[in-house]
């Protein structure tokens, strides 16, 4: 027996169904796209030095290793992004020890939290301004260690292990100057090209100033950082 209000609600659910499914190839194709173009401008950015220098001068409270190191590693970071965690665990404690401890590299943070992050740019305040008070790498590794959550208990709790000046870091945490300093990271990121984190700038140190350097996007190897510090000392 034929009953057209069911024959209709079967073609909508038909027709329902096949954009829905046209939808989804759709973002498959575009996700394919996106990360081809990520691969090629990865493969130009590396293969390519860039040519203008970057200011170091400002960020000595974010920053590990010697004042005369020759060369520097720039990272573009966000607590909440999971492959960032990964690289202060696995990476950042063996460039640490092979070179930023011995004096041949210098570390510097730039913060680079994503919209998408709801915690990050908090994250992002608490270790800056931590940093006012010469502790900001407790507080960086508190937050990694505590997967990007940066919650009032936590910052609490480095400020009081720390000896930190509570009144003063929640001042800080409100100063709008601290949020600027964050988003004038995000906007330098922007201008080299980066658009994901984890994301390193590596170069030589002349003149305060980082130069002759390569973008690698995405977390990478130890290896990796061996072989882009060995090239710059030739």
């Amino acid at each position: 027996m034929f009953l057209p209000g069911l024959a209709a609600d079967a073609d909508e659910k038909w027709v329902a169904d096949e954009i829905f499914t046209q939808m989804s190839e759709m973002r498959k194709e575009i996700g394919a796209l996106k990360e081809k173009i990520a691969t090629l401008e990865q493969k130009i950015s590396e293969g390519k030095p860039k040519s203008s220098p970057i200011p170091l001068a400002g960020s000595e409270a974010m920053t590990l290793g010697k004042a005369d190191a020759g060369i520097a590693i720039l990272e573009f970071s966000d607590y909440e992004c999971p492959f960032c965690g990964k690289h202060y665990k696995n990476v950042l404690p063996k460039l640490r020890e092979s070179y930023i401890d011995k004096g041949k590299v210098k570390y510097v943070m730039k913060d680079f939290p994503l919209d998408f992050h709801a915690h990050a740019k908090k994250a992002s305040l608490a270790a800056r301004c931590a940093g006012e008070q010469k502790q900001y790498w407790a507080m960086h590794d508190a937050i990694f260690e505590a997967r990007g959550q940066a919650s009032d208990e936590l910052i609490a709790s480095v400020a009081q292990q720390y000896k930190l000046d509570e009144s003063a870091l929640k001042k800080c945490l409100d100063d709008p100057a601290q949020l600027t300093k964050v988003q004038n990271d995000i906007a330098l990121g922007s201008r080299l090209g980066v658009n994901g984190t984890p994301a390193f700038l590596i170069g030589r140190i002349k003149d305060k100033q980082l130069v002759d350097y390569r973008r690698f996007d995405g977390m990478q190897s130890f290896e990796t950082f061996v072989a882009a510090i060995d090239s710059l000392k030739k």
